[in-house]
């Protein structure tokens, strides 16, 4: 046989085993990453706009609160009698079981800023766990926070015996008292350690399936 040819087949099987090799090797590289059970991911991550809101302790917090570690946040207010304790106490366990590091963390953002003061604030979120972050602001930069995830939230209230829808980002009617009614979402949002909103858990959710996806996700 012609030692050309001879030369030229070996290079062609060389080259396909080659070839082979690394598809068989990047296959393995994009099936490295366990599936996520209940997160609910975004296609393409969101990247957090800047803001400025007042942290439980009185600090100001920008988006630097959110970068270094992965945040799991959740829109709520003090006065809620059902879903917020029940939430915050799971967020509280998962934190625990977690480690309470600070490579994850929790983000309590109040809606209800007229009732929800600095103080009323730390002492809510510090009673399910020393590790959750309170956020509070004024009712427009809460709503486009809020608006930025797709947390919907509302008021009503009832004056002067009318039922009374307030939206979010409008300040509470200075008549309105302290008996009224907070509408908002129930969702865990998540935000990676580069600043991004990548997805959420949708209710019901237990604290074995965030702890589930969270060990996968910050493992990756």
């Amino acid at each position: 046989m012609n030692p050309r040819r001879v030369w030229l087949a070996v290079y062609a099987v060389a080259i396909t085993a080659s070839l082979g090799l690394g598809v068989m090797l990047s296959a393995q590289q994009f099936s490295a990453a366990p599936p996520l059970d209940f997160v609910q991911q975004l296609p393409v991550p969101k990247t957090l706009p800047e803001f400025s809101l007042e942290r439980h302790n009185g600090k100001i917090a920008d988006v630097n609160v959110f970068r270094g570690h992965w945040s799991l946040v959740f829109f709520g207010f003090t006065t809620c009698p059902d879903f917020c304790p029940l939430e915050l106490q799971k967020l509280g366990k998962l934190l625990n079981l977690m480690g309470a590091g600070d490579d994850l963390q929790v983000v309590f953002v109040s809606v209800d800023p007229e009732r929800d003061e600095q103080e009323k604030l730390a002492n809510y979120v510090g009673f399910f766990h020393s590790q959750i972050i309170g956020l509070r602001g004024d009712n427009s930069a809460l709503a486009a926070f809020a608006q930025f995830f797709g947390a919907a939230y509302d008021r009503s209230v009832i004056i002067e015996s009318k039922l009374l829808s307030v939206p979010a980002g409008i300040d509470m009617p200075t008549n309105a008292g302290d008996q009224y009614v907070v509408n908002h979402s129930t969702r865990v949002f998540v935000v990676n350690p580069d600043g991004e909103f990548i997805g959420s858990f949708a209710p019901p959710y237990e604290v074995g399936d965030m702890l589930s996806d969270m060990q996968k996700l910050m493992s990756r």
